[in-house]
């Protein structure tokens, strides 16, 4: 991939290139992409290889300087009050997707009312996952190997014994995400120096780091009295915030004792979360949480939606991951979830949506029309909560129920009737009366229809729609007991931004954030001996009405730095 950056006659003395694809080195030592300059051209190019993907990146001048590329026109929020420009890298067409290591690894399980993929009961070695473990570190290994320069400072001429130390020392630190124990650094350094040569030693030595428990697992185990160390407090904090490792400075605030108490461990949060990357482990977080993935695989009937493109269905998913994020980390406020009156759309999803495109051709913050509001008009929760050819009541009524107000209704009797047949002089809505209608399904439907039916002013595939087989579609309903299940209130609300603004106003939905952000933060649902911290999460939600807050008291608690 090329990068250019216009000098525009301004003389510079170098130039590299920071952003989510190297770790946002702030330094071209520290792996920054440094840049040539072209005087003949007036302009600093670079070209570099990796994986696909979405990345954010900047421009970084004189190891000081930090601009958005002038070329790009997709940004999104930096964290700090600017932009950081946006990549979606891809391969030309033809051309085959480079190797991922994870792309060897099984999808990790979900159990029942856990949203989240970091499930620590889950974390079992199994043959599948041994196999895959070390079919990755053995191609990992081998790429690395092609690629030293970048990495290991050692040269193929120096001593063996030399290049073990480098990289017990350096590599190893990173790896393990804390220094190597005496004994490990032995035992790894024998492996470089036992083998025919160096880099058979290294490559064997690199695939024993890459398959060890210590790289491929987070250990929080703390010491005797349960106090975690300042490596764990740090690596805890990355890959919640960051979704990946620490940082040089996490690491230095973990070897000086910083991260010792709740004041040192409340600055690094800071940081973290005014960090970009920031920004993508919370936008990690949301579309987990709101349970929208399904939207790329969703199987929508063709002759209904021609439009439901990969292309499209990417589109949705980033919109949501990006509304939310910027919710909860420019803002902060948490209704505004749910009455926001903008999102961040490329020209595809905003004709979806039926508003003008914005001026840069790629994501950008614009105005939603009058008909949707905060994340619930969200095409990628209309899809992922529908069937394929017809919107769904039940299933919008109970991602409510259970993702935004965490309340249980428990499962289904096993006589619970199915999804009424399509009749085409029916609307969707004189359909499931039905539930209404009948004694035994009322129990449950009473809190799920209701919800439910103020999305039927939209599609299976999120299109806004007044008419429904030729007659007007009703989008009120009842948001009752939203405080609680048994508490026999009612909240009758006339369209979907009516039920929004009655979420945005309630207690419930910022509660169960808070605990929602509490089992991504831990990797566990909650158990009894959690019911203090969960509230106490609540509590200061419910008190700052600011999310950020909620984050760094979850991070900073007792219960977060000690383990039982």
């Amino acid at each position: 991939r090329a990068f250019e950056l216009p000098a525009g006659g301004q003389t510079w003395s170098k130039v590299h290139v920071a952003g989510s694809f190297n770790a946002w080195a702030g330094t071209a030592a520290a792996g920054g992409w440094a840049l040539s300059y072209d005087q003949g051209g007036d302009v600093w190019r670079g070209e570099f290889t990796f994986d696909p993907g979405t990345y954010q990146y900047k421009f970084v001048i004189d190891e000081s300087t930090w601009v958005p590329d002038p070329g790009n026109p997709d940004g999104a929020p930096d964290g700090f009050g600017g932009q950081n420009s946006v990549l979606v890298h891809t391969c030309p067409p033809g051309q085959a997707e480079p190797f991922s290591p994870s792309s060897l690894l099984p999808v990790e399980s979900r159990p029942e009312g856990y949203a989240f993929d970091n499930n620590a009961a889950a974390g079992l070695v199994t043959a599948v996952h041994a196999d895959g473990y070390l079919r990755a570190a053995e191609k990992v290994a081998d790429v690395a190997l092609q690629h030293r320069d970048g990495w290991l400072a050692c040269a193929p001429g120096d001593a063996p014994a030399a290049c073990a130390e480098v990289l017990v020392g350096q590599f190893g630190r990173r790896a393990f995400r804390r220094p190597l124990t005496e004994a490990e650094r032995t035992r790894y350094a024998a492996l470089v120096t036992g083998q025919g040569d160096l880099t058979t030693g290294l490559r064997v030595a690199l695939q024993a780091m890459l398959i060890s428990p210590n790289f491929l697992y987070r250990s929080e185990l703390g010491d005797a009295e349960g106090r975690l160390s300042g490596d764990e407090v740090a690596t805890a904090l990355a890959y919640t915030l960051w979704g990946t490792m620490p940082d040089a400075a996490l690491f230095s605030a973990a070897e000086s004792g910083a991260l010792a108490d709740a004041a040192g461990v409340e600055a690094e949060v800071r940081r973290l979360l005014a960090d970009p990357r920031a920004y993508e482990a919370i936008g990690a977080f949301a579309v987990q949480w709101l349970g929208v993935e399904p939207i790329l695989t969703a199987d929508k009937n063709a002759a209904m939606f021609p439009e439901a493109s990969a292309a499209l269905r990417r589109s949705m998913l980033e919109e949501t991951r990006r509304f939310v994020a910027d919710v909860m980390l420019a803002s902060g406020r948490p209704g505004d979830l749910f009455t926001a009156d903008y999102s961040f759309l490329d020209p595809a999803l905003a004709a979806h949506y039926g508003v003008p495109p914005g001026q840069q051709g790629g994501f950008e913050r614009l105005a939603l029309p009058a008909n949707r509001a905060g994340l619930l008009g969200h095409a990628s929760l209309l899809g992922s909560y529908a069937h394929s050819d017809q919107s769904s009541p039940i299933r919008r009524g109970l991602f409510v129920r259970r993702s935004l107000l965490c309340q249980d209704l428990g499962k289904p009797p096993p006589n619970a009737g199915g999804v009424p047949e399509v009749d085409p002089n029916a609307t969707t809505r004189e359909r499931f009366r039905q539930h209404s209608a009948d004694d035994f399904c009322r129990a449950c439907h009473q809190y799920i229809d209701e919800v439910g039916f103020g999305f039927e002013r939209f599609d299976a595939f999120g299109r806004y729609r007044e008419v429904e087989n030729g007659m007007p579609v009703e989008p009120g309903g009842d948001l009752n007991d939203l405080e609680g299940l048994g508490t026999n209130t009612h909240a009758p609300y006339a369209d979907l931004r009516q039920l929004g603004a009655l979420l945005a106003a309630g207690q419930s939905p910022r509660a169960c954030m808070a605990r929602q952000f509490f089992r991504f933060s831990r990797g566990y649902r909650e158990g009894a001996v959690d019911v203090c911290a969960v509230d106490a999460l609540a509590s200061k939600l419910a008190e700052t009405d600011d999310v950020r807050e909620m984050i760094v008291a979850a991070l900073t608690s007792p219960g977060f730095l000690r383990r039982k």
